[in-house]
């Protein structure tokens, strides 16, 4: 695949922003290193061979300019360079006076072809022989302690300081973030077990404000301890319309859905209710038919359009809480909605059941209703083979004798990745308009490091209860009730569908309390039966925990809504400055929580990113505007002051330690256990380096 012009255009900003954050960090350590009066022999930004060069008295070359630069020197003295042990040389007092005399620059200043990183080269410092020393009185290793440690820490301070800066500049501004306003709140998550309401606007989490900002929301969420209960403030809106502002407990929890493993709370980000923004670029003629790929709820909202009632309610823009919780009532939603041409009309949205926290399958008490297609990537392998609205009757391999069975989601996944792995098709047999349809072959694709998949998004069929499952141990199988059943009634009420057996169950157990509520069904063979559904405290909890999903949140059922647009945005200079602080402050501070996090697994080292990983995340947030790549360059630098300042030898903080050991001690650590040191520490990085590059080619996406 060939990336975009748009992605080769983000890539070549973040390049050059990166290759400044890393051209400053040196630059900390070269204006350090001329405060203190020591020789530097080389400023470069980037590795290996340099591209191009400058130094004073010699201006510009292709390549470096060490070569030329010697053969001067030498030639000046009346020596020639060291071949051999026998051959005669110059010592580097001799060299520096032999420059100062012919007006040479004593520092070349290069470009190398690898930009990832960067050095100062002075002289008397090597990080790989410690022992080296040199006769010149501006030689690093001849300098006081007091001024090696501000040399090697420079680098660091001046990270922090261009974080700060670019934060400072971000505010003053404005920077646009999503605010801290709950959109959706998912079944069975922290935050819908603490109380947390859609339309709430969350103020500080674990006390640490959040100056409404769903991206800190996320970030502080993600570096909770697992399992700890921690104050969560919220201000929400009364009956009176006042706000009042609550403090509830929240226990942040660890989940692996879609393979994030992150602690989270269970809270969406806001949606105003009105129509997308309407795309960059004009859609290609053969990709206009939005029928072939997404679901009918997900059509409803087209670009342009504006929601005026809910059910017959007046409703404005940030009227979000109204309209969800008309569809938590599980029963059709009346939207009437102006199009951009002024054309008033009205439409029905079908409530479809939202996923549990931490799990990719529905089930209603063990219940796993069959899957419907809610959406098909344009260039899905499934794509012009499966369409929206196809119900999943039975599913198998390419030359294979499955029994034609009712998949449920794991099931299919499990399936879909076993085809893949013996490199057949998978073929399916679906219910599209009342018929019967066999689907070609259809070739899976990898869309993950765990899983592969056809390129669809499914949801719960919302037209017929069927059973596609019933899971072990729960209610529905110990009240009996078998597979490819088909609920009819719930509590005596006919029920046509899920949502509607949902409803009737939930009007059963109101009070809360354990019940036996009777079910009717068919049998997949046409019998009529009824069970009795027993359901203890546990499960009544878990009835009135389902929830339904109003914005397209991944399963393809919702509705395209346009995200709640805010602005972080100082009051003036000096409030800028306090934002720029507390924001470099927190980025600091939350690398060392992460390292803890990682301790104790509450983040997994499958989140680690690279250099790889790091310019594919930059170039899907530099195509969000300038702001968020000033942020992201801002987030990078105060990243890098702290890996740069770990205890680890080989970089800046392990050469800080050994400084402060000398200093202790009044004498430096032996050259052997320096240089031993040295080896381990870069033996530890390159291990690191090839950990997060493989994470990041297993994780690679290229935008297109």
């Amino acid at each position: 695949m060939i990336p975009s012009l748009d992605t080769l255009g983000y890539l070549g900003l973040l390049a050059l922003g990166f290759g400044f954050v890393i051209f400053w960090h040196e630059l900390g350590h070269f204006l350090a290193a001329k405060w203190a009066g020591v020789r530097v022999e080389q400023f470069a930004v980037g590795f290996a061979h340099a591209v191009v060069s400058w130094r004073k008295g010699m201006g510009f070359r292709l390549g470096s300019s060490q070569k030329e630069y010697n053969g001067r020197l030498y030639q000046h003295l009346g020596r020639v360079p060291a071949v051999s042990d026998t051959a005669e040389t110059a010592s580097d007092l001799e060299k520096r006076q032999a420059g100062e005399a012919l007006g040479l620059g004593e520092t070349e200043y290069r470009l190398n072809w690898l930009p990832l990183g960067g050095y100062v080269k002075m002289l008397g410092q090597d990080d790989l022989r410690p022992n080296s020393e040199a006769d010149d009185p501006k030689a690093y290793n001849r300098q006081p302690i007091y001024k090696r440690m501000v040399i090697v820490s420079a680098g660091v301070i001046m990270n922090v300081i261009l974080a700060a800066i670019g934060f400072v500049v971000l505010f003053s501004v404005g920077f646009k973030v999503p605010p801290a306003k709950v959109g959706s709140v998912v079944p069975n998550s922290p935050a819908q077990l603490a109380g947390v309401r859609v339309g709430d606007r969350i103020l500080e989490l674990d006390g640490k404000t959040l100056y409404d900002d769903y991206t800190k929301l996320q970030l502080n969420a993600a570096l909770s301890a697992s399992g700890q209960d921690i104050p969560i403030k919220v201000e929400r809106a009364t009956a009176g319309g006042a706000k009042e502002v609550l403090t509830l407990t929240i226990q942040p929890q660890k989940s692996e859905l879609a393979g994030t493993k992150l602690v989270s709370l269970g809270i969406g980000s806001a949606v105003d209710l009105r129509g997308p923004k309407p795309p960059e670029k004009p859609v290609p003629e053969d990709k206009r038919d939005l029928t072939k790929i997404l679901s009918k709820n997900s059509l409803l909202i087209q670009v342009g359009d504006v929601v005026t009632h809910v059910n017959g309610r007046p409703v404005e823009a940030g009227d979000l809480a109204v309209l969800d919780a008309a569809v938590q009532s599980g029963e059709p939603v009346q939207l009437t909605v102006r199009d951009k041409a002024g054309q008033v009309g009205e439409r029905t949205f079908v409530p479809t059941f939202d996923k549990p926290f931490g799990r990719e399958q529905f089930d209603l008490l063990g219940m796993v209703p069959r899957q419907v297609v809610t959406s098909v990537g344009e260039d899905a392998p499934a794509a012009g083979k499966l369409l929206p609205g196809d119900v999943l009757l039975s599913v198998g391999t390419e030359g294979s004798g499955d029994a034609k069975l009712v998949p449920n989601l794991l099931g299919l996944r499990k399936l879909v990745n076993d085809a893949a792995g013996a490199g057949k098709q998978v073929k399916l047999t679906v219910l599209r308009a009342g018929n019967t349809v066999e689907v070609p072959g259809v070739e899976p694709k990898k869309i993950s490091r765990q899983y592969y998949g056809v390129g669809v998004s499914l949801a719960a069929d919302p037209d017929a209860a069927v059973v596609s499952e019933v899971l072990p141990g729960s209610a529905a199988a110990v009240a009996g009730i078998p597979d490819r059943a088909t609920v009819t009634a719930v509590n005596g009420k006919p029920v046509a569908n899920w949502q509607a057996a949902h409803v009737a169950l939930r009007a059963a157990v109101t009070g809360g309390q354990a019940a036996a509520v009777p079910l009717g069904y068919k049998t997949e063979g046409g019998e009529e039966k009824t069970a009795t559904l027993n359901l203890d405290a546990a499960a009544v909890a878990l009835v009135n925990q389902v929830r339904y999903e109003v914005a397209n949140g991944g399963s393809g059922a919702g509705l395209f809504l346009d995200p709640t647009r805010g602005e972080r945005k100082a009051g003036g200079i000096g409030e800028a400055i306090k934002l720029g602080a507390v924001e470099t402050r927190d980025f600091v501070l939350q690398f060392y929580v992460t390292l803890k996090r990682m301790a104790t697994r509450d983040v997994s080292a499958d989140n680690l990113m690279g250099p790889i990983g790091i310019f594919q995340t930059g170039t899907t947030i530099a195509s969000k505007g300038p702001d968020w790549l000033l942020w992201f360059l801002s987030m990078i630098s105060a990243n890098l002051a702290v890996v740069n300042f770990l205890p680890i030898p080989i970089v800046d903080g392990g050469l800080f330690l050994f400084l402060l050991i000398e200093k202790v001690k009044g004498r430096p650590a032996s050259p052997r256990v320096q240089m031993i040191a040295q080896y381990v520490g870069l033996a530890l990085l390159l291990s690191i380096f090839l950990f997060v590059t493989y994470q990041d080619i297993a994780n690679f996406r290229v935008r297109m």
